[in-house]
């Protein structure tokens, strides 16, 4: 066994790539902030402050879950706070609605927690805990805590809060960790979860077949309606809930190859509600063009497939699900942010972590990345 090092970067690739993501993020959220100052630049330079500290959190709690063995924490220290969280998600509610939904709770001077963010990363780390502690006669009943812990939280982040975005991520993270453990006592629940999952998947594409659509036509006028019918045919609700999806597209064939250049693009000034975070991405590609996404999926490639080979390679069952859960946590993201604003998938406000604007989103993705490399110089140790 080699000696543990005091401090340690864990995995090069992914702690490089991270801090890359993260500086040109910030550099991201200054342009694309730029349609949202009209020139005024105390504005702007408020942004770009917020936006660095939000930045130096989140380097900071990195290396810190990086090098600090949270596996070794009592359970009951998981279950202060789990119910911690959940104390601030119902506590949300109190404060005022963004965008339709009560999912920030506001600390002064403009700046805002968004703790559905964290309550991600949390189920993450407790359900390494849970479902990883390998005793033949409390696996069901681990599996069984974990699902009402994971049910919870999901009914109030969706139903509480209005936030679905946030809610299909959770329950997206949390559905792929419960199917990880391999015990003999979960298999007919597991093979029910797979059965649900694919019932699931063939729902989804007949709601977007054209009879669904139709129906649903009628009722257009309805937010979340509306955003199903614009993904399906934008351009059939140009001028109502596919104008923004259109200008997105817009984005991306404007800036062509190599993009217009930094600072350039022209739709953040006017086509995107939320250019620095929903819609950043169309940002990057005006401004980079296919260049600068390619950057961006070697970035994510570096961060994500160490992540889901030590997952595979580890035998401890504990770090499997954790790196399993942090692959998910980031892959969920992506998909739903890339494909939201592709006209792919209908558009759920999730945003592209590390580079959208937010505080909280940042810092969580952080957190979850710290708890990913800890798992790998865990298992690199053994």
């Amino acid at each position: 066994m080699q000696r543990k090092a005091f401090f340690s970067i864990g995995d090069k690739r992914i702690t490089i790539a991270t801090m890359i993501l993260v500086v040109f993020g910030s550099l991201m959220v200054a342009s694309a902030e730029m349609g949202n100052s009209a020139g005024d630049t105390t504005y702007l330079t408020s942004v770009i402050i917020r936006q660095v500290i939000y930045a130096i959190a989140g380097i900071i709690a990195f290396f810190f879950l990086m090098n600090f063995k949270y596996y070794k924490m009592r359970m009951y220290l998981y279950w202060i706070g789990y119910f911690a969280i959940l104390a601030a998600l119902l506590a949300c509610r109190f404060f005022g609605q963004i965008n339709g939904a009560y999912a920030w709770i506001e600390i002064g001077g403009g700046a805002t927690i968004q703790p559905s963010e964290f309550a991600k990363v949390f189920m993450i780390a407790f359900g390494g805990k849970l479902l990883g502690n390998n005793k033949p006669e409390k696996n069901l009943q681990h599996f069984k805590t974990f699902a009402i812990a994971a049910f919870v939280y999901f009914v109030i982040i969706a139903f509480y809060q209005h936030d679905l975005g946030s809610a299909i991520v959770l329950f997206v993270i949390c559905y792929v960790m419960a199917f990880i453990p391999g015990y003999p006592q979960l298999k007919k629940i597991q093979m029910w979860m797979l059965v649900i999952m694919l019932l699931g998947l063939a729902g989804v594409a007949f709601l977007m077949s054209e009879p669904v659509t139709n129906f649903f036509k009628q009722h257009a006028d309805n937010y979340m309606v509306g955003r199903f019918l614009a993904a399906a045919d934008p351009f059939l609700y140009q001028y109502d809930n596919g104008y923004h999806l259109i200008m997105s597209m817009v984005s991306f064939a404007n800036g062509g190859l190599f993009g217009l250049g930094y600072g350039n693009s022209i739709h953040k000034y006017m086509n995107f509600p939320n250019p620095s975070n929903d819609f950043i991405l169309p940002v990057i590609v005006e401004e980079f063009g296919i260049v600068g996404f390619i950057f961006l999926l070697i970035c994510y490639g570096f961060v994500l497939l160490p992540l889901l080979k030590g997952s595979i390679n580890t035998n401890r069952m504990s770090s499997k699900i954790v790196l399993a859960g942090v692959f998910t946590y980031f892959a969920a993201h992506f998909i739903l942010n890339v494909g939201g604003v592709s006209g792919i998938i209908p558009l759920t406000g999730v945003p592209l972590l590390m580079i959208s604007s937010g505080g909280s989103s940042l810092v969580a993705s952080m957190c979850a990345l710290g708890i990913g490399q800890c798992e790998l110089i865990r298992n690199k140790d053994l």
